[in-house]
């Protein structure tokens, strides 16, 4: 079985031709009831090719599947490797038109286990050390996430597969590269390797990830959670395994696939990268990713999103979160002038505050104080010039508020 998980109010590309891997996730999209446009490009190369395009089209036209078709039949060069490269960007800028007009989610390759021992072989053979074995999963090209949901399936599989749900296809075509574009190890190698070859290609692929394989089953546990992922674990993947962990992240918080576009996943890694300790990007809607220090989380309420402002002098001021005034001084609440400017963010776990002449750790003194959780990412924090904290507003329930300077700190009602 192929099991898909699919968002059902997006459009996804499926780069499709006439073979059975292509044919195999086109039945097993539609079993998943996703909405999505098969995207052909027929080289001309022989006969076969209009005769894959006719077979496609009957079958979009059966079952009401879009589908777009590019003739790319002029102007391709005779020469092999100039052929590849050729190919390749008319495919994809191909694919990239039409993921913009539909505006897609994912672009879907059936590329399968022949092209994974294939790029493990050619990094192999070049001494390119990856953490992954062969391709991801999930990862993007240009503007666009690309997913390959069938790289655990062999050809045969995806034959058999064809074969038990009644689904057409064409044996000559494989993925949607053509023969003439394949490397010299698929032709010469990957073709030509039995069950027991193939079998051990892939245990030393596996082998050869040993060193990480404690570290992606860390990272995955927190990721299916949901729970808050570390920077300087998120930012050693490659590229394609943070797009994979941030989607799988996003889902495992809100509960549904939030189309995440390269350009948020490109700002996220960005932003794990600056040295601010307090961001947020908004993924859309009331999602956001928020970063407070070490940790990347996502916020869906606007309850835990982490805030930072400067006050250059004594000041009126207000925000979501609270209003002051300190315009006639704040010096009973431990704030002189010469502490400014002064910084007012949300308190952060590694905090610490000097109270009764021992430093504590400033969320655990308030969290015995009985500030509930959500409270703590709305409660302030009061720090100096140079960084040091210099006031933290007392919390009690009933407190009455005695000072000079104002300070007032909005709650939902059922905190109050």
């Amino acid at each position: 079985m192929i099991n898909l998980e699919v968002q059902k109010d997006v459009t996804y590309v499926l780069a499709a031709n006439y073979g059975p891997d292509s044919m195999a996730l086109t039945h097993a999209l539609k079993k998943a009831e996703a909405n999505f446009v098969m995207a052909y490009v027929n080289y001309k190369l022989d006969p076969s090719w209009d005769a894959a395009e006719e077979g496609l089209k009957k079958y979009c036209e059966q079952y009401g599947i879009a589908i777009e078709i590019l003739n790319a039949g002029e102007g391709r060069p005779e020469n092999e490797e100039e052929f590849e490269k050729w190919a390749h960007k008319v495919r994809y800028d191909f694919f990239e038109e039409i993921y913009k007009k539909y505006d897609a989610a994912a672009l879907f390759i059936p590329h399968q286990q022949d092209d994974v021992i294939e790029a493990h072989l050619v990094a192999k053979e070049t001494g390119v050390k990856t953490s992954k074995y062969g391709l991801n999963a999930v990862t993007t090209a240009r503007d666009m996430i690309v997913r390959r949901p069938l790289i655990n399936y062999s050809r045969e599989d995806l034959v058999e597969y064809c074969r038990r749900h009644i689904v057409p296809f064409d044996e000559n075509f494989s993925n949607y590269q053509q023969d003439k574009s394949k490397s010299k190890i698929r032709r010469e190698v990957v073709s030509k390797l039995d069950v027991v070859e193939r079998e051990r290609i892939i245990e030393e692929m596996k082998r050869r990830k040993s060193d990480v394989i404690d570290f992606a089953t860390r990272l995955k546990k927190h990721t299916e959670k949901g729970e808050s992922l570390n920077v300087r674990e998120i930012i050693a993947l490659d590229a394609g395994e943070f797009a994979e962990t941030l989607i799988k992240f996003v889902k495992a918080k809100t509960g549904k696939a939030t189309k995440l576009t390269p350009k948020i996943i490109a700002d996220c890694r960005a932003m794990c990268l600056d040295p601010k300790p307090n961001m947020t990007l908004k993924i859309r809607g009331n999602v956001y990713f928020t970063k407070e220090y070490d940790e990347i989380s996502v916020d869906t309420d606007g309850l835990e999103m982490p805030y930072q402002y400067e006050l250059e002098k004594p000041c009126k001021f207000a925000c979501e979160n609270f209003e002051l005034d300190f315009t006639m001084g704040a010096e009973d609440r431990n704030i002189h002038m010469e502490d400014y400017p002064i910084t007012v963010r949300s308190i952060l776990p590694q905090d610490v505050y000097l109270f009764g002449g021992y430093s504590v750790n400033a969320k655990a003194m308030l969290v015995a104080a009985g500030v509930s959780e959500r409270l703590l990412h709305v409660w302030p924090v009061f720090l100096n010039k140079n960084g040091k904290i210099i006031y933290i507003p007392r919390y009690k329930k009933g407190f009455f508020e005695y000072h000079k300077s104002r300070l007032n700190i909005f709650v939902k009602e059922e905190e109050k």
